[in-house]
């Protein structure tokens, strides 16, 4: 079969795509046959080897696991000894961030506890999109408590990969949405659902009138102390960390500034393909309350093109990789 590989840590030209063994199913794994797989910035991080303490986990020099992707769906092709519930022929998705890796191949050998069955009411392509980024979205909008009708919810980065997703499920909730991005983005954060669009080469929205109940920060580009005057008094702050740093930041003045304003301040533990979160993405793509987009599909053979277009940010919607 084809798989795309690398062999050690840096940009998107260390990328190639192998032909290698067919994976063989061990006690509770199955072999799953991609049907199609998106990609998202932490596959880009999971390249480049960033953060650097994340290395700790994944090699220190060379990544000890050359396989890439983790967002798959696709259908159980072999099951191996002491799997129940799965057979031959059923559809499933799952985010493979904590699993190996491995979504861009023809075939990938998955723990069967891992898969959750796919309704037949969505394709491939859509459910793809969903498991990394939408469950980052769905977790973080309820890190502090439940989105409720009516609050007036700010997400700065929305045009990436989380972002869209957590623009329409805000607008699912009943919130008022700003989403803020570059101008080029304004449009089809519109397209999305959102209420009202900021685009921050022009305007800095900590700086305006406007109070915010819920401020979700993907972008992570502005200070705990910057961010406060964007809230209402008992707003909720929430950041989904991509640096260690920023992480340590937040997780540790947080609960200073928080008390010292009357706001909720915080960063949250995302946990990674969690059944019941993929249960309820489930429902809200059937029912269309949420509405993927894709912005291009690659085959493996041009997945180091696929991750050009993503690092280039200009992508509206989610990139495909389709064997």
């Amino acid at each position: 079969m084809r798989a795309v590989l690398r062999d050690g840590y840096g940009p998107v030209d260390i990328l190639r795509v192998s032909t290698v063994e067919d994976p063989v199913p061990g006690p509770g794994e199955v072999v799953v046959r991609v049907a199609a797989a998106s990609l998202n910035m932490a596959d880009l991080d999971h390249l480049l080897g960033v953060p650097r303490l994340a290395r700790l986990g994944t090699g220190l020099t060379r990544p000890t696991n050359r396989q890439v992707g983790v967002d798959v769906a696709g259908t159980v092709e072999e099951v191996g000894p002491d799997v129940t519930g799965l057979r031959q022929g059923d559809r499933v998705w799952a985010d493979l961030f904590d699993l190996g890796h491995g979504a861009l191949a023809d075939r990938v050998r998955v723990p069967a506890s891992a898969l959750s069955p796919l309704p037949d009411a969505l394709s491939f392509d859509v459910a793809a999109t969903a498991p990394h980024s939408g469950t980052l979205a769905l977790q973080s909008l309820r890190a502090t408590e439940p989105i409720r009708p009516g609050e007036r919810v700010l997400v700065n980065g929305a045009g990436g990969c989380v972002g869209p997703f957590a623009v329409q499920l805000a607008k699912a909730r009943g919130a008022v949405v700003t989403a803020v991005d570059h101008g080029d983005k304004l449009d089809f954060l519109r397209e999305l659902g959102a209420d009202e669009v900021i685009d921050y080469t022009r305007e800095d929205f900590v700086r305006g009138d406007r109070r915010f109940d819920v401020v979700l920060d993907i972008a992570d580009t502005r200070s705990l102390v910057a961010l406060r005057r964007s809230l209402a008094p008992g707003g909720r702050y929430v950041l989904v960390a991509r640096r260690i740093s920023s992480f340590a930041e937040k997780a540790l003045l947080g609960p200073v500034v928080s008390r010292l304003t009357g706001t909720r301040m915080s960063t949250f533990f995302w946990r990674p393909n969690q059944r019941a979160d993929l249960d309820e993405l489930a429902r809200l793509l059937v029912a269309g309350d949420v509405l993927p987009r894709i912005d291009r599909r690659y085959g493996l053979d041009a997945a180091a093109e696929a991750f050009r277009r993503l690092e280039s940010g200009a992508a509206r919607g989610k990139i495909l990789v389709v064997p």
